[in-house]
């Protein structure tokens, strides 16, 4: 596609060939300059205004290679084409090496050919000159690129949204040197109308639950158009709201940037540029953030939605449960408690606790595949125990087709296994159990030993504690039983009842 603002700086010292070559390129288009001599070419390309130099080889004073080199040095993104009768490859080469762009032959002038190459050559320039203002910007400070490479490394791996998006409004008015900033993100009503759902940054809470019209809101036309808006002064804009728009700010200026992946949809905005006006920079620098948070964003509505997902559905299955083992009632609610102080103890990540508190939550699940009669014997025979074995098995048996919990499914099955190794199902030992298992197999034994029920002798919590100390090397892992019993000592008092 042709450009008609491209400018070509012809040179060549034969003024027929050099008013040849410039009047082809004004009639397709271009903005054609002829220069006769070196010094004359070096001067006019010293503003940096052109993009494409065409260059005979062959020139008094100064060769077509050396002039190339030169208008390099004054003006890095201009590309370079040479005109040669000669078709000396040597040259060719030679030219190459100096940032040549292309090499035609004069004598077999294939017009096309030459806009082709002078189109291309532009198109180059243009990027290359594109990519170097992008670059100067970021390198103008350090600060702007580690921010930018910081913020979205942790944006991805961030899976709280309210962390998410106070990540993004820092990182946004860091970048773009501005005063203040917020992110919105819109749900649809059953009409045509938006609601503001959730929001961070200055006066995000003020509008969150705010419903904008279709056509309301320069931060609602970004997300509609997934386009970058600037605008100079937002309250005269057709689609200003004081409900959305309204930031504070010393000097006027705004930047909206669209939010846009999966089920995503809202916009980050940044107001008050800290001098001058915003520019393309800060418009292209704040649309790279928004894509890259648009997915730590998604990435933190999924995970929402499978905490909400395991709450609600551990919730019911631990209700039925409890329905049916009624000498148990509370047990899996104080074992997951428990569980959780102690894998605060052990320094565990926030999925590795998760999945642990949920594997605790839901320890016993398989229970309600045992025999009814079973969980309601006060006196446990021997074929009794046996079935009541068969549980972490059938636990996971129940909960395999939900793949949401295959992290949890392993806990499940390995919470009745032994440190010494003579535990069940499969008998394994020491560090080849699990380690989330190992807690839940501690924290179930002495929750279970500390409450009134027909099977066994009810314990005192220090009676509990000492019990464990006891099988510490045997049933349980000793490093895992000597900071429970610190950590219950500490903070077991804080343990809501069971």
């Amino acid at each position: 596609m042709e450009r008609p603002s491209t400018r070509v700086l012809v040179v060549d010292d034969d003024p027929q060939f050099r008013s040849l070559v410039t009047e082809l390129l004004v009639d397709k288009g271009f903005d054609a300059r002829p220069a006769g001599d070196a010094r004359t070419a070096l001067e006019l390309a010293a503003d940096r205004s052109f993009r494409v130099a065409v260059l005979d080889l062959v020139m008094p004073e100064m060769g077509g290679i050396e002039l190339a080199e030169r208008i390099k040095q004054v003006s890095p993104d201009t590309q370079v084409l040479i005109l040669t009768g000669q078709g000396d490859m040597g040259s060719a080469i030679d030219g190459l090496r100096h940032g040549v762009y292309d090499f035609l032959q004069k004598g077999e002038m294939d017009i096309p050919r030459l806009t082709r190459a002078v189109t291309e050559a532009g198109e180059r320039a243009r990027l290359t000159q594109e990519n170097r203002e992008l670059l100067i910007r970021l390198q103008e400070s350090n600060r702007l690129l580690k921010a930018l490479h910081d913020v979205a490394a942790g944006i991805a791996g961030e899976p709280h949204l309210d962390r998410v998006l106070a990540r993004l409004i820092t990182a946004a008015k860091i970048l773009c040197h501005a005063s203040s900033g917020r992110v919105l993100l819109f749900g649809r009503t059953h009409g045509d109308e938006l609601m503001i759902e959730a929001g961070a940054g200055e006066g995000a809470d003020a509008v969150r639950g705010a419903r904008l019209h279709p056509d309301e809101g320069i931060a609602t036309l970004a997300a509609a158009e997934n386009q970058a808006i600037v605008v100079p002064r937002p309250r005269e804009h057709p689609r200003y709201s004081h409900r959305c728009d309204d930031l504070p700010a010393p000097r006027p200026g705004m930047i909206c940037a669209p939010l846009r992946q999966g089920a995503v949809y809202g916009a980050v905005c940044v107001a008050g540029p800290a001098e001058g006006e915003f520019g393309v920079e800060d418009r292209d620098l704040l649309a790279i953030l928004a894509r890259q948070a648009a997915v730590g964003i998604d990435n933190a509505l999924n995970h929402e939605r499978s905490i909400n997902f395991f709450t609600h559905t551990s919730d019911i299955l631990v209700s039925f449960l409890e329905n049916m083992d009624i000498f148990y009632p509370g047990h899996s609610r104080a074992v997951a408690a428990l569980a959780d102080m102690l894998t605060r103890r052990l320094g565990m990540t926030d999925d590795e606790r998760r999945h642990v508190h949920f594997a605790a939550l839901l320890h016993d699940i398989g229970k309600v595949l045992v025999d009814p009669a079973v969980l309601k014997a006060e006196t446990m025979t021997e074929e009794g125990r046996r079935a009541m074995q068969e549980h972490p098995a059938l636990g996971m048996q129940l909960l395999k087709p939900i793949s949401l919990w295959e992290d949890v499914l392993p806990l499940i099955h390995a919470h009745h296994e032994r440190w010494d190794g003579k535990g069940y199902p499969r008998g394994l030992k020491g560090e080849d159990i699990p380690v989330g298992a190992r807690v839940i197999a501690l924290v179930d034994a002495f929750d279970a030993m500390t409450r009134n029920t027909p099977h066994g002798t009810h314990r005192t919590a220090e009676q509990g504690l000492a019990e464990v100390e006891a099988f510490a090397g045997t049933q349980f892992d000793p490093k895992m039983v000597r900071m429970f019993v610190a950590e219950y000592r500490a903070r077991g008092h804080q343990i809501p009842p069971g």
